[in-house]
């Protein structure tokens, strides 16, 4: 047995057979703000989407596609009960109980994003530029 690279084209296949998008196989590797910049601009290349600054002096991002807003929001809940339960779980005072409770959420959480690219949301749902929202793609293996 050895390290084996599949070419993108098997990574794909292997992804469709398994109900996953294949951006579960890739490391993007964000270290700096210019590796975040460089996905924004590509986001901004390809996406639906607006850029605004709020009344506040923040920054909003918005996506059109109703699919898009729809797991935003989703994630938006599952984020807020994970910071939640991250607070209570560090208040415990027992150090391998402690870590123990932080494997166990952080799993979870790692869970909840396979299961979130695996789904239409993630995997067969066009949100490029110039589609029409929500338009199925449909793979073939063979």
């Amino acid at each position: 047995m050895g390290i084996r690279n599949p070419k993108p084209d098997q990574l794909e296949k292997i992804a469709t057979a398994l109900g996953l998008n294949v951006s579960v196989f890739l490391d993007f590797n964000i270290e700096t703000v210019g590796d975040v910049l460089s996905l924004l601009f590509s986001i901004d290349d390809s996406v639906n989407h607006s850029l605004a600054e709020t009344s506040d002096q923040k920054i909003a991002l918005t996506f059109y596609n109703p699919t898009m807003q729809d797991f935003f929001k989703k994630w938006c809940q599952f984020k807020n009960v994970y910071e939640k339960e991250k607070a209570e779980i560090l208040d415990i005072e027992d150090e391998d109980k402690r870590q123990e409770e932080l494997d166990k959420l952080n799993a979870t959480q790692e869970e909840w994003k396979l299961r979130a690219m695996g789904t239409t949301i993630g995997c067969h749902t066009v949100v490029k530029k110039g589609t029409n929202d929500n338009v199925i793609k449909t793979y073939n293996l063979t």
